[in-house]
């Protein structure tokens, strides 16, 4: 051994396992809604309204929590260095997983009073459900209102909602939302 190299440090096979945490922990909570709690939260989440830069806190928080717990009884820099980067990774793939999973499900436990919003309907689709024949219905809106709470784009809508709409080629449709636990402005209803 070299007398400037520093000698290796030897982590436990659990310390890994710990690192993939920032990228499980949110998929099992994730896992434990929709058990648990199902479809009984609205978490229909209006456009222009997400929480990204909430998943990104989340995100954030989670990695470094992990990384002080994993690292602690370490005093080896390397390792230090090694889990933080692998941290970071396995955060940022959990970021998409705190954004549309578990923050909207928290987002909808408790909503504020309800509004309507007028909204131009520009059109509607239909897309396949990923490795699926089950349909997903939407409808591109744009508010009336430059003003309004939420913003233009494409809106998940129920099929009832999309057949009506198909047949009837309203031209203006009003959109209720509530504002979430988390500031988002959640979907409530169509009209």
């Amino acid at each position: 051994m070299k007398i400037n190299q520093a000698p290796r440090t030897i982590v436990p096979p659990s310390f890994f396992a710990k690192l993939m945490l920032p990228f499980a922990f949110p998929m099992l909570v994730t896992l434990a809604l929709v058990i648990l709690v199902g479809e009984s939260w609205p978490r229909n989440i209006a456009p222009g309204s997400g929480l990204k830069l909430a998943g990104l806190v989340a995100t954030a928080l989670t990695g470094a929590m992990v990384w002080h717990r994993a690292t602690r009884s370490f005093a080896d820099r390397r390792a230090h260095k090694m889990a933080a980067l692998m941290c970071a990774v396995t955060g940022l793939m959990g970021w998409p997983v705190w954004t549309v999973g578990v923050l909207p499900s928290i987002n909808g436990i408790s909503l504020g009073p309800q509004s309507a919003v007028r909204m131009a309907l520009e059109r509607t689709e239909v897309t396949t459900v990923s490795r699926s024949s089950a349909l997903n219905h939407w409808a591109w809106l744009r508010p009336l209102s430059p003003d309004a709470e939420v913003g233009a784009g494409r809106y998940f809508i129920p099929e009832a909602t999309y057949q009506q709409w198909n047949s009837e080629r309203p031209s203006t449709v009003t959109v209720t939302t509530a504002r979430g636990l988390l500031g988002a402005q959640v979907v409530t209803g169509y009209e």
